[in-house]
């Protein structure tokens, strides 16, 4: 059982964060009818090649959807897609500012043909507001809300490289979505959403804006080390590899101290006494258990650690977490069969019971244009008209 079946969702998307979070719902069910360019498609198909000539961002965020293309601009264009959106259930957008609009594709527009449509707008930073006509991308949106500041080593920022203000704003797109089709089944009410990558890259802040608000304190670059917790994070061995361990909570401490680096003196000075007291004198500890951990191999720690009630991990290259041994268990690798070869994909992390995923499709541009109209009522020489005419 798919938890989504019968839900049609038309989407007008580019880039990651729309295509994302249309691509989590396919995965649960809902039919995605991705609206592309004609001839061109969305952005994502054209920044490399690596899957068989597809880019790997499209086959990332595109599975299990029907692509369409179609000319919005044009007036037959415009009629498609006004019967599509007077049918579908939900209806996702996150083209530049004002595009919809100027297309008459807009929710205003959409709600006249389909009263209890949702529609979810996906923006940087809002459809209103001081910023609401500047463009955002990742990169943009990762500088705008503070993150590539706080990231990094204290001599250098650093951009976070997944896609982060993207990933965020699908995901909360997703959970909009989701409760907004649990509301209309309730009321039988539509809703407009607005999920904005500035809000959600803001809502992921967690403590620091309470460190500033009480303390007047600014995150610093600390590399691989925790702004509130010591000792903490990866640490180079003697073998030339990392340990990655974290010391949350005093018991940890005292743990860490007798059991794992033989230090019991540590335990009676002052400047470490409390978890605030060590992250106030950070580079002596630092220092401290830095010249302790580089003096044995890594193998020397994994045994003391696994032996310990201390979290740790090892620190791994991105072979070796698609080859983990976790990875096979819970079957995160999954494939499924294109007319150039297997596709390889990282499955949807959430698990049912009584609920499944799916991956069953790749779209090639285009490839459902003529299956999406013929399921409106097109003929096939109206559709071959169109086609002529250079709407689809």
């Amino acid at each position: 059982m798919l938890a989504l079946d019968d839900i049609t969702v038309l989407s007008l998307e580019s880039g990651v964060s729309a295509p994302l979070c249309t691509r989590m719902l396919g995965d649960f069910g809902a039919e995605v009818i991705k609206v592309e360019r004609p001839g061109v498609g969305d952005v994502n198909r054209h920044w490399d090649s690596a899957v068989y000539g597809d880019s790997s961002a499209h086959v990332w965020v595109d599975r299990n959807k029907l692509s369409i293309e179609l000319d919005l601009k044009s007036d037959e264009g415009s009629t498609i897609f006004s019967e599509l959106a007077a049918e579908a259930d939900v209806v996702v957008q996150n083209y530049a500012p004002g595009v919809v609009e100027r297309l008459g594709v807009d929710y205003e527009r959409v709600s006249q043909l389909n009263e209890d449509v949702i529609y979810l707008n996906i923006s940087g930073y809002g459809r209103t507001g001081p910023y609401s006509d500047r463009k955002a991308y990742d990169l943009v949106m990762q500088g705008e809300t503070g993150s590539i500041l706080m990231n990094g080593s204290p001599d250098e920022p650093a951009k976070i490289p997944i896609s982060i203000c993207d990933i965020n704003a699908a995901t909360y797109g997703t959970i909009a979505t989701l409760l907004s089709l649990f509301h209309r089944e309730r009321t039988g009410n539509g809703d407009e959403i607005d999920v904005t990558m500035f809000g959600g890259m803001l809502s992921w802040m967690g403590y620091f804006p309470h460190k500033y608000w009480h303390n007047d304190e600014l995150p610093e670059r600390i590399g691989m080390r925790h702004h509130l917790i010591t000792p903490y994070g990866p640490y180079e061995t003697a073998d030339g590899q990392y340990i990655n361990f974290a010391i949350l909570s005093e018991a940890h401490w005292k743990e860490f101290c007798v059991e794992i680096i033989d230090r019991p003196g540590l335990l009676t000075d002052d400047r470490f006494e409390t978890n605030e007291d060590r992250v106030a004198n950070r580079d002596a500890l630092e220092s401290t258990i830095e010249s302790i951990i580089e003096s044995e191999p890594c193998d020397h720690w994994v045994d003391l650690l696994t032996e310990s009630t201390i979290p740790w991990g090892d620190v791994n290259q991105l072979d070796e977490v698609l080859d983990h041994p976790q990875t096979d268990h819970l079957d995160l690798v999954q494939e499924f069969e294109t007319e150039d070869g297997p596709v390889q994909y990282i499955d949807n992390p959430i698990s049912f019971d009584g609920l499944e995923t799916t991956a069953d499709r790749m779209p090639d541009l285009g490839e459902h244009t003529d299956d999406v109209l013929e399921a409106i009522g097109y003929t096939d020489d109206e559709i071959d008209e169109l086609r002529e005419n250079g709407v689809v």
